[in-house]
């Protein structure tokens, strides 16, 4: 019997690793992986429904719900959002959405830093991206009524590799500047994800 329950469990995990192909210089990243979901393999963003409680290592794990609609304050435009949140020392609630070009998704509300709502940040990579790639992008936020233009930049340190144990990471590195002040960092952030667990360790930049 217990011969019988440990070849399934490996023929799972063969069939989980499966669906993660890398080639040595370019991968797929779906949402799947950035929230903490099973993937099939197919490349193309799809939205994952359910509770997904990510496998965060030395901090408080967040929690993404969805998806659903939600109306965004300041463009009227209804979106396809998850809920994020977690508590402890750096406690969020945060709502994410998909960036149009389907390239990142990103925060359209914080509960913190003033923040009322933002529109096409990007946080998270998704889609094709390549090993050592780094791209720009552009976004605003508002405080109230100001409205203050945001850039970031998401670069892949490691596309495919071997952390904490588990198989096919990814490692970004995540910088958040105001337009216009390029020169001072808001905030900077290395983040390792793993497949079915989602965000598994963070630290600050250099």
């Amino acid at each position: 019997m217990i011969a019988h329950v440990v070849g399934k469990i490996a023929v799972l995990l063969c069939m989980t690793l499966a669906a993660w192909p890398a080639s040595a210089q370019t991968r797929f990243i779906p949402l799947q992986l950035i929230i903490g979901d099973r993937w099939n393999g197919e490349e193309t963003i799809t939205y994952p429904s359910g509770r997904f409680v990510e496998g965060a290592r030395d901090t408080a794990p967040s929690i993404w719900v969805g998806p659903k609609q939600w109306v965004h304050p300041k463009t009227g435009r209804t979106l396809t959002v998850y809920a994020r949140g977690r508590d402890g020392r750096n406690a969020a609630e945060q709502v994410f959405a998909v960036r149009d070009d389907q390239t990142a998704i990103g925060r359209v509300a914080d509960s913190r830093f003033g923040i009322t709502a933002c529109d096409q940040e990007a946080k998270y990579p998704l889609g094709l991206w390549k090993h050592r790639e780094t791209r720009t992008f552009e976004n605003v936020c508002w405080y109230g009524d100001r409205v203050q233009p945001k850039v970031t930049t998401i670069a892949i340190q490691e596309i495919d590799y071997s952390c904490y144990g588990q198989e096919h990471c990814l490692r970004i590195e995540w910088i958040l500047r105001d337009k216009g002040n390029e020169a001072r960092n808001i905030d900077h952030r290395i983040y390792d994800f793993a497949p079915g667990l989602g965000m598994i360790h963070e630290v600050k930049g250099p």
